[in-house]
């Protein structure tokens, strides 16, 4: 009678033991379901202190800080970020870059300097330069808009394998359209294929007010990354629109872009499968979401 009252104690013991491997498992699956979740910050370190808050309890891991220099101020957000356990990104945007590299080669210098002196490394580079950018694209005609893509997509092969870059993680923002076919290097396709291809990280402008919408818009960019094996992240807009307001989560608030969100995390998970930490999800802007209502 004793043996067997030890049998079903340790029995209970083992159940317990396994009720707590189980849960732990579903713990670290959840946390890796939201790992991914990035903004864009464009409006300078002044309220750095309750804007890092905010993206804290929004469950943030990565920053993209728009510096133009590189200095014990930005040293010190770095840091500050860091202790909160998100990541930074140095970002910098200017079409012009496109036709003048020199414009990103001299950033890049300050950039590299900064990294090599500095306690509080970024993790990369985020580029949001797009041709569409351009004043001319708007009166383009297909033809010229096309010859623009194609020297987009030339400067991307050129930034991510420059012999001094070799080391920097380049992360590219692209619009949801960018399905113009061109040439590079004896192959054509389409130009967000060569992006996706050279690229560390693509995030897709992907900008709806509705998780199918969203993943819809993006569904093709989705489908080679997957392929690929890359890292890719759908993006939603905040701020204020003219396009439109199915463009952005300005009219409906910040508890309807949470609710959205979550669906599309739910939405990727089940069409990505076994890459889905390859894919994440980034809010423009950090100013723009903070203000929104609640």
């Amino acid at each position: 009678m004793k043996a067997k009252s030890e049998n079903i104690v340790i029995i209970c013991l083992i159940c317990v033991l396994l009720a707590g491997i189980i849960s732990a498992v579903i713990l670290l699956c959840v946390y890796d379901d939201k790992r991914s979740k990035g903004v864009w910050w464009w409006s300078g370190i002044q309220n750095a202190d309750e804007y890092l808050a905010f993206a804290s309890q929004n469950k943030v891991t990565e920053i993209y800080l728009s510096v133009s220099e590189f200095d014990q101020d930005i040293n010190a957000f770095v840091g500050k970020a860091n202790n909160l356990g998100i990541d930074v990104y140095a970002l910098t945007g200017n079409y012009k870059m496109i036709s003048d590299r020199s414009i990103l080669e001299s950033w890049l210098d300050k950039f590299k300097a900064y990294q090599t002196t500095s306690e509080n490394k970024f993790c990369g580079v985020h580029l949001d330069v797009e041709p569409h950018q351009s004043p001319e694209w708007k009166d383009a005609t297909d033809e010229q808009r096309t010859a623009m893509v194609q020297e987009y997509v030339e400067f991307v092969c050129f930034v991510t394998t420059a012999q001094g870059n070799k080391d920097i993680k380049f992360d590219f923002d692209i619009p949801a359209w960018l399905n113009f076919s061109v040439s590079l290097n004896g192959e054509t396709k389409e130009a967000y294929k060569f992006v996706i291809d050279f690229a560390s990280r693509v995030f897709v402008m992907s900008y709806r007010d509705s998780a199918e919408q969203i993943y819809s818009l993006a569904e093709d960019e989705l489908d080679y990354a997957n392929k690929q094996n890359k890292k890719l992240f759908l993006c939603v807009e905040t701020a204020e629109s003219s396009e439109g307001e199915n463009i952005t989560f300005f009219e409906e608030g910040k508890r309807t872009l949470d609710d959205q969100l979550e669906k599309l995390q739910k939405i990727i998970k089940t069409n990505c499968g076994e890459n889905f930490s390859n894919f994440g999800i980034s809010v423009h802007h950090m100013s723009a979401w903070y203000d929104l209502k609640d």
